[in-house]
């Protein structure tokens, strides 16, 4: 596909979420559905909920530009008939062309990280990870509840602004329960609950602690 086309950006998206295999289908299946002009309806659907689920993915630090690029395809195709898969993706988020907007796209960017309530560190030749919550400064061990198995995780922080848990779902992948502890370190405004992990499997950088979609 032609540089800058709606297809030709669908496709980088694909490749760039595939290590979520879900996201990545669901890209791969829009491009498809785009390329029968019957199947428009069902094309819609899909990208809907393929900008759903990137938007949730959005919201945790990770996939902030391939989020972005979907959430105007869609928008722009709900809009337009003409709009498809052969058409211009728009130079609209081009900083000389148009300063206002790619400064705002950053500021959104900035938020969505600054949201997240915690830092996720892992690297794919290392099981261990680390995830560092920030919490009250006045926070000490009693104020911190974690339950944690081998798939699943909570966390709850007495006095912080996301209750009733800060974390709470599905990990991304199995973890070794045995091997999990947590701590808290620093004070005042660099508080910090930090989580010790550690991956049954290495090989695989993980693009965050919880699943989605």
């Amino acid at each position: 596909a032609p540089q800058d086309t709606v297809e030709h950006v669908l496709r980088k998206v694909a490749e760039s979420v595939a290590e979520n295999k879900e996201l990545a289908k669901d890209a791969e299946k829009a491009v498809e559905l785009l390329g029968n002009k019957d199947d428009r309806t069902a094309a819609l659907a899909c990208l809907t909920q393929l900008r759903d689920k990137l938007h949730q993915a959005r919201r945790l630090g990770t996939f902030i530009g391939e989020a972005n690029a979907v959430e105007k395809i869609t928008g722009r195709m709900n809009m337009d008939e003409a709009y498809g898969l052969a058409s211009d993706y728009g130079h609209e988020t081009n900083a000389q062309a148009n300063p206002d907007m790619a400064e705002m796209i950053k500021t959104m960017e900035k938020a969505d990280a600054e949201s997240r309530p915690y830092e996720f560190l892992n690297t794919c030749d290392q099981t261990d990870m680390t995830v560092n919550i920030r919490v009250p400064a006045e926070t000490q061990m009693k104020d911190v509840k974690v339950k944690v198995t081998s798939k699943t995780i909570r966390v709850e922080v007495k006095g912080h602004a996301m209750q009733p848990c800060v974390l709470d779902g599905v990990f991304y992948g199995p973890v070794e329960e045995q091997a999990f502890d947590f701590h808290l370190e620093g004070s005042g405004d660099k508080r910090l609950l930090v989580l010790d992990l550690e991956k049954v499997k290495e090989g695989a950088k993980w693009p965050d602690i919880l699943a989605y979609g």
